[in-house]
């Protein structure tokens, strides 16, 4: 950004970081263009992270253009090969695109990155489901959810402080119940689902 030039900008754990809940609570919220502006001004400022660029492919894959969501997750990786929300974001790619090994792959390097990761947790169980391997979809699954609970509860701490300065809107309750209950009963299914194939019943 031309404001920018000639000073230092503000540190990622400053702003950037910053700029980034807000990027996403503004698209989570349907502020599509000021979302998109956000995640343009942070690979503006930060353009040797990779979180802009993976934040803008979440807006093009999110909006139906996976050829343009695909070159933001891999210009992402560029900067950081490891980044795990890029890893499983383009593994989401091509699972919608029916490349379910390639989509496995990914979420396997982001769990390799990040053993707790739910995201990649909750894609690889659906990625297994479509192999008809129903234990490791199940068992994939069920951690994605443990950890979900527990990291939505960190990050809802998170925005909470943020709030008391003033900075971005507290996160709404509600939203993390009904998050829990989906999943539980898709989790349920699955389950269900393992226990007829097991009895050859499927």
């Amino acid at each position: 950004m031309s404001n920018n030039q000639g000073t230092e900008p503000p540190t990622w754990d400053s702003q950037g970081q910053l700029w980034l809940i807000q990027g996403t609570q503004a698209w989570d919220g349907g502020e599509r263009e000021q979302a998109m502006e956000i995640f343009n001004r942070i690979m503006d400022v930060y353009p040797e992270r990779p979180e802009g660029y993976n934040k803008a492919g979440v807006v093009y894959a999110e909006t139906g253009q996976l050829d343009n969501a695909e070159k933001h997750f891999l210009f992402a990786l560029s900067k950081d090969r490891m980044h795990v929300p890029s890893l499983t974001n383009l593994g989401n790619i091509y699972l919608e695109r029916g490349q379910i090994t390639e989509a496995i792959q990914h979420y396997s390097l982001a769990l390799q990155a990040d053993p707790e990761y739910p995201p990649a947790h909750r894609n690889l169980a659906i990625a297994y489901r479509r192999q008809g391997r129903i234990g490791a979809s199940v068992s994939h699954l069920k951690r994605s959810q443990r950890l979900e609970t527990r990291k939505l509860d960190e990050k809802n701490r998170a925005e909470r402080q943020l709030a008391q300065k003033g900075t971005v809107a507290a996160p709404p309750a509600k939203h993390r119940v009904v998050w829990s209950r989906q999943w539980l009963w898709i989790a349920a299914a699955l389950l269900l689902a393992w226990w007829l194939f097991t009895r050859g019943k499927l």
